[in-house]
């Protein structure tokens, strides 16, 4: 009966590293990176994230993401309002761990996500616009040090 629930224990062990260092598949943009870092499908907008701290193990991070037009090709001109919900979470890559930190609109196209806790290790920061059952995220990695 030991051996049966030891090796219970140790396939369950096994099944939950089954994923730790697999990267998870997230659709990328094929708009060149220095024109639009994010970019969001759904509403054909670009979005960039601007790091105000971090990121850090050590503090509690901050940054903002902006949101503009496909079309005018800079988070300098007039940023745009995202007609989907806005979202943030942090997930490590190694082992899967997600968490969500707090997202706050500061302005007309421009969002705080504070609160976001990291540990040292590699991460993506994902944003996400939210309308309905639809979901358009994209994704930062991210490596944060000791």
């Amino acid at each position: 009966m030991k051996k049966l629930i030891i090796l219970a224990l140790g396939f369950t062990v096994l099944l939950g590293l089954n994923g730790c260092g697999k990267e998870e598949l997230t659709s990328r943009s094929k708009t060149p990176l220095n024109t639009c870092p994010l970019y969001f499908a759904s509403e054909n907008l670009c979005g960039e994230i601007s790091w105000v701290k971090g990121p850090s193990a050590d503090v509690k991070s901050e940054f903002t993401v902006a949101f503009w037009k496909k079309a005018e090709s800079s988070p300098s001109g007039q940023l745009t309002e995202p007609k989907g919900q806005v979202g943030a979470f942090l997930r490590m890559t190694c082992c899967g761990s997600v968490s969500f930190p707090q997202v706050k609109k500061l302005s007309e196209g421009k969002y705080a996500v504070t609160e976001a806790s990291f540990t040292p290790g590699k991460w993506e920061v994902y944003v996400q616009l939210k309308q309905g059952d639809q979901v358009d995220k994209q994704l930062v990695k991210v490596q944060v040090d000791d």
